[in-house]
Formats: structure tokens, sequence, C-alpha cells
């Protein structure tokens, strides 16, 4: 989508993206700082469930093109035909 003013406007996938990776720079800035057992076994955890979302969230992205590149490579029926020596008038 585009502005008024001729300038792109972000998505909110790529929010999300933004948001994900500060969190996970975020956390991984507070673990190096904290010295804490049980509070940097709650931080480790915290930047594990925010890295699976984002491992998710990718693979959300990236399989439904694999798989539907899957099918269709593989039935010859979905394969485009390109007919030789038709001429348009």
């Amino acid at each position: 989508m585009i502005f008024h003013n001729g300038l792109s406007m972000i998505s909110l996938d790529s929010y999300l993206h933004i948001i994900g990776i500060g969190l996970l720079a975020l956390l991984t800035i507070v673990l190096a700082l904290i010295d804490a057992g049980k509070t940097k076994r709650v931080i480790f955890r915290l930047f594990l469930t925010a890295l699976g979302f984002m491992l998710a969230h990718f693979f959300t992205h990236l399989l439904p093109n694999t798989i539907a590149e899957f099918i269709y490579s593989s039935h010859q029926e979905y394969q485009s035909v390109k007919p030789f020596g038709t001429h348009r008038s």
C-alpha cells in the first residue's frame, strides 16, 4: 500500500518482524547482564519462547510455498502446457 505522498506503508507483518527482532536483542542483552540464577532462567525461557514464535512465524511464510511447489511440480495436470505452432490473428 502506498500513502498519498508516495511513500510506501510498512505492513503489519513487517512490524511483527521488527518487534520480534528487537525483543530477541533486548533479551540477549539482559541475559548477558544478569548473574542471578533464577532470574536468568526466567529470562532464558522468555528468550526461547520469543525465538520459538519467530521461527514458527518464519516457517508459516516458507512452508506454504514449498508445499505448493512440490504438489504442482509432481502432478502433470497442474503444469502449464505451451502449445506449438499456434498463431494468433
